[in-house]
């Protein structure tokens, strides 16, 4: 995502002086950092995850100009779910200094695209309670397989304290012998950092792991997925920001929007350890990771 925010600008000979504000995965640094950038207030403030970006601009219809950043353009992007969780308003509706990217096909599609692999209609889900995202799009996609004839069964975790990888193994066990037909990877950050635990376990128990986001694909083991690519996202955000700093754009003017073409990726490798080949069709289209 970065590689491709930083390559938009350097394409484009626009100079950009980017100051990196870390806070190592601690959502509790963010009011420090908000304080250090005020004192020497950017141009724009670029955030990334819905974690951070909520900290950073609350709710658009629930901020504190004392504690988020209402006087700066701010420019988001890896945000799932930015309708859901209040990062954005409503369709129809701005907020005066934000927009964004979002990374996230269509549920329907994402359905779509498993059941153009194989049969479908119990989906095994493990999410990260903590996680608003985790929390948005589950819910999501319990109203979906209502509309198209699946069952979501959930496999909650961190609901008494923080996750614990430990717990996945267990979990995905659980979700087998309630039928999953397929693991469902949604936008979690914590499932994405443990994405190996959760893809074999899913080996160990016979699933396949689907993936709403490219990384548990592309360098993991999930056996397919309907994706954005990261750095085409990178660079749909940075051209978010240009409009802002060159065009002299203003943020509530600037629609918050997604890739509007996604990538079906097959990572051949997992599918052989399933022996879950994929239909001739889909090679006509698929990417093919060995």
């Amino acid at each position: 995502v970065e590689d491709g925010f930083r390559a938009y600008f350097k394409d484009r000979n626009i100079a950009v002086d980017l100051q990196i504000h870390d806070i190592g995965r601690d959502l509790d640094k963010i009011p420090a950092i908000i304080e250090e950038i005020r004192k020497d207030p950017p141009d724009l403030v670029y955030t990334w995850g819905t974690g951070v970006t909520s900290r950073v601009v609350g709710k658009y219809n629930d901020f504190d100009p004392a504690t988020n950043i209402t006087e700066l353009p701010v420019v988001f992007v890896m945000v799932s779910a930015p309708w859901k969780t209040g990062i954005a308003a409503p369709q129809g509706q701005s907020r005066p200094n934000v927009t964004g990217a979002a990374h996230i096909a269509p549920l329907a599609a994402q359905i779509q695209a498993i059941r153009a692999y194989r049969p479908m209609t119990r989906l095994g889900v493990v999410y990260n309670v903590e996680e608003a995202n985790s929390q948005a799009n589950v819910s999501d996609l319990k109203a979906l397989g209502a509309e198209m004839g699946f069952e979501v069964l959930e496999a909650p975790l961190g609901q008494n304290g923080k996750a614990n990888p430990e717990d996945i193994a267990p979990a995905v066990e659980m979700l087998a012998q309630e039928g999953a037909n397929i693991l469902y990877i949604g936008p979690d950050n914590f499932i994405g950092t443990y994405r190996d635990e959760l893809t074999e376990a899913g080996f160990a128990n016979g699933l396949a792991a689907f993936s709403a986001t490219e990384l548990e694909v592309r360098d993991g083991q999930a056996m397919l997925g309907l994706v954005s690519r990261y750095d085409l996202v990178g660079r749909l955000a940075a051209s978010k920001a240009e409009d802002i700093l060159v065009n002299g754009i203003s943020p509530s003017d600037i629609p918050v929007e997604t890739l509007d073409r996604f990538s079906y990726l097959i990572r051949l490798s997992s599918a052989r350890r399933l022996s879950l080949y994929p239909p001739l069709l889909l090679l006509d289209y698929a990417e093919i990771i060995q």
